[in-house]
């Protein structure tokens, strides 16, 4: 069974929190969203992750960061993401986690709403391009 880390982000406050330490509608949207992908997959949550009110072009996101160890040490199989912009709308980072050290570490990414996936053949440039259009969109 192949083992998935889902990551979620929003950058934006979401101002139907009660608390600053709730997760917002749009967090739990995605995680229902991306928790339903897995069991219809068959796929095994290793964690869930979850970076609210950070950038898609932040370096430091704690639980992005965490996510990565999990890649870099064979953790799991599969990143999951709503979309490829939820990973990082930093074309470095893309480039480097997604199309280099993914591939290294035996990692497959899928976005499920950009249909972003290392598997498929001939996907790569239009990950890049979508990656190019989160960027300049959200600058």
């Amino acid at each position: 069974m192949e083992r998935v880390d889902i990551y979620t982000r929003l950058s934006d406050e979401d101002r139907n929190k009660l608390y600053k330490t709730d997760d917002s509608e749009s967090i739990q949207n995605q995680k229902t969203m991306l928790v339903n992908y897995c069991v219809m997959k068959g796929w095994d949550i290793h964690r869930i992750y979850c970076d609210d009110d950070y950038g898609g072009c932040d370096r430091n996101r704690p639980e992005f960061n965490r996510m990565i160890d999990d890649c870099r040490n064979r953790l799991v199989d599969i990143v999951l993401c709503k979309s490829q912009s939820r990973f990082s709308r930093d074309m470095e980072i893309v480039e480097r986690y997604i199309h280099e050290k993914f591939t290294e570490w035996g990692v497959r990414f899928v976005g499920i709403v950009d249909n972003a996936d290392t598997n498929v053949v001939g996907n790569k440039k239009a990950r890049q391009i979508n990656g190019l259009v989160n960027r300049l969109v959200h600058e």
